[in-house]
């Protein structure tokens, strides 16, 4: 008999619910069909068992019961969209190679920069074996791919919707007052107050003293360091940096015991990006949540014309 999604949803639930009892005896049973494609409750179990496994031994409070019934609800409504995507792609011929999926399994282990035993030792703490994994990543790839046949041409974003982003979020776009900044750190045997003065009276530049006194970063360089956000300097800095302005040195202060002196090479103040610079950023975000949309609108329309059903 077929039902509405949702009433599918609901009856799935009180089934699964009313045998919360991995521990137990585990009896399997037919408990969706998706277009003649069957979801046991052995699968809707083994998915979420890494999450189970947490409970083992343990009495469930009520808490725990709506955490596992949340938790069936959202890994059921993924099985059924991975089912509605395979269909999908197999309506329209997208094929997944298994040298594709080894790629993505190398490229996930190169940027995670995971050995194969450490990459071995990840899946075991996740619960996953190699071949669940690689499915894993065959999902994402079709999805991907599916994304580009029917969803991406679809989306859109124009240069008035990045000026309407920008004008809404002003504080996402504020900027951190910055310093460009150069430095003397010098030993025990340095007299920096001498140095200082020769510096500020001409007879010496501070690059030149930097690079024959100091010992800190920077040094042969000209003690230049770079540029440092406001909010990140510790607060002796501060306490130097406040009120210094570029073309100035700060007074003589203490860093790891030894004797520090910072030339203000610039000053950025806080204030806000201008469009220009945050322009791509507004791109990505708004592509990527109307991509999001597109997407489940698409999915919702597979589901209405998806038979969905329970076997009990």
């Amino acid at each position: 008999m077929h039902r509405s999604y949702k009433t599918i949803l609901a009856l799935l639930f009180v089934l699964c619910f009313s045998s919360v009892a991995w521990s137990a005896q585990v009896v399997d049973r037919i408990v969706a069909v998706v277009n003649g494609e069957i979801i046991t409750l052995f699968d809707l179990n083994e998915r979420i068992k890494p999450f189970l496994d947490r409970f083992q031994g343990k009495t469930l409070t009520d808490a725990d019961k709506r955490a596992i019934l949340q938790l069936k609800h959202q890994m059921l409504d993924g099985m059924v969209n991975n089912i509605l995507i395979k269909q999908e792609g197999d309506r329209l011929g997208i094929q997944i190679s298994d040298v594709e999926v080894e790629n993505e399994v190398r490229t996930y282990k190169k940027n995670a920069n995971l050995s194969e035993e450490d990459f071995q030792k990840q899946l075991t703490l996740e619960g996953l074996t190699r071949d669940q994994f690689k499915d894993k990543l065959k999902e994402e790839i079709l999805r991907h791919k599916l994304l580009g046949f029917m969803v991406k041409r679809k989306v859109a974003v124009t240069k008035q919707d990045i000026q309407r982003y920008y004008d809404a979020h002003p504080e996402m776009f504020k900027q951190n007052k910055q310093l460009d900044v150069s430095l003397i750190l010098a030993g025990s045997d340095v007299n920096l107050k001498e140095i200082r003065a020769r510096i500020a009276n001409g007879e010496m530049e501070f690059a030149d003293a930097a690079n024959t006194y100091s010992e800190g970063p920077g040094a042969g360089q000209g003690g230049r360091i770079g540029t440092l956000e406001w909010r990140d300097l510790a607060p002796e800095w501060r306490d130097v940096l406040r009120g210094v302005s570029a073309g100035n040195m700060t007074k003589i202060f203490a860093v790891q015991g030894k004797s520090a002196l910072i030339l203000v090479n610039g000053v950025q103040q806080a204030g806000e990006a201008d469009l220009k610079s945050v322009e791509d950023r507004i791109y990505k975000t708004l592509y990527q949540e109307r991509l999001e949309k597109r997407f489940q609108e698409y999915i919702g329309k597979l589901k209405e014309n998806a038979l969905i059903e329970i076997k009990l």
